[in-house]
């Protein structure tokens, strides 16, 4: 049962768990979530280093690589229930808590924040008939940046060994509030390879990123359309490897291999529009998200070099040019 959150300083004392047991099935298996770097710093810093701010103590990550989460100072507790999703993290989480009050972060949001974590856990505070805040950010519950009552646990638990794996199903039988004024970035999460290269790109282009500007829903055109423009000039992005670029590309189109993307992205241009191929068009649709969440003005290229080729287009083959 929901109620309105109350408006409260932040004074009583919490603890603070950053989930980092996440299976990251959707980066594939070329990085770890947890680890991977935004700005420089590791994702689980990052939130570590947001609930410690906002006055947790301790400080806990829930599963993961031990001895890499070790490395960054993070104290780590083994996951109760490894690889069963978020809720189990949680349910840990409030097992080793030693205060009431349990501000948890999933270890994926690179631009989540002390005041955003203060926010959450002074409206739990302030609620003593609740049993979780949950921020509520452009209508949707947000239940991987919120703030718990250990005293949640045993409905948790019942949720769990019910089969609910869903943390936001199982808040429907607590008593919660609803947090409004957080900020979206503070809960924008990149829970795939192509929105971890697009929190880089933004961190690297940005000095305040602006995640209204992502959309779902990418600006496209087909080969014949590139031939076309690529005739009077357009600047095409290559983002294949270079042994695929020697092999075969667009005349005149810029080799930056994907994994390159976001320490020469000031190679790309800013005053015009930049059109993306790759092998087919999957590498490079993950490029043209991120470079458009970044500032840039990016169109990815349907059917990519393959496409290009199978449409008798001129071909260049040869290394880049130096």
């Amino acid at each position: 049962m929901c109620t309105a959150a109350p408006t409260v300083s932040l004074s009583a004392r919490f603890s603070g768990a950053v989930l980092t047991g996440g299976a990251s099935r959707r980066m594939g298996h070329h990085e770890d979530k947890a680890l991977s770097r935004v700005r420089g710093r590791p994702l689980a810093a990052v939130a570590a280093e947001a609930l410690r701010a906002a006055g947790a103590d301790p400080v806990l990550a829930v599963g993961g690589d031990a001895a890499a989460l070790g490395r960054l100072g993070l104290v780590t507790v083994p996951d109760d229930h490894p690889h069963a999703g978020p809720l189990g993290g949680v349910l840990t989480a409030l097992r080793h808590a030693t205060t009431d009050v349990v501000g948890v972060l999933a270890c994926d949001m690179p631009w989540v924040d002390a005041a955003s974590v203060g926010t959450v856990v002074a409206a739990l505070v302030a609620a003593d008939d609740v049993d979780c805040a949950v921020p509520v950010v452009g209508g949707h519950l947000q239940p991987l940046h919120a703030a718990w009552r250990r005293r949640a646990r045993p409905r948790l638990t019942a949720a769990f060994e019910g089969g609910e794996r869903s943390v936001q199903r199982a808040i429907e039988g607590l008593e919660w509030v609803a947090v409004p004024g957080v900020r979206r970035a503070a809960v924008a999460d990149v829970d795939e390879p192509c929105e971890l290269l697009r929190a880089r790109l933004v961190a690297g282009a940005l000095d305040a990123p602006d995640w209204r500007t992502m959309s779902e829903v990418q600006p496209e055109i087909d080969v014949q359309h590139l031939a076309e423009l690529q005739e009077k000039g357009a600047w095409v992005l290559d983002v294949r490897q270079p042994d695929e670029y020697e092999a075969g590309h667009v005349p005149g189109a810029h080799l930056i291999p994907l994994g390159e993307l976001t320490t020469r992205h000031t190679e790309v241009p800013t005053d015009q529009e930049v059109y993306v191929v790759c092998h087919g068009g999957g590498r490079s649709a993950a490029a043209t998200e991120a470079l458009n969440g970044a500032g840039y003005r990016a169109v990815n290229v349907a059917g990519g070099t393959q496409g290009w080729i199978a449409a008798g287009n001129p071909v260049v083959t040869g290394p880049v040019p130096s």
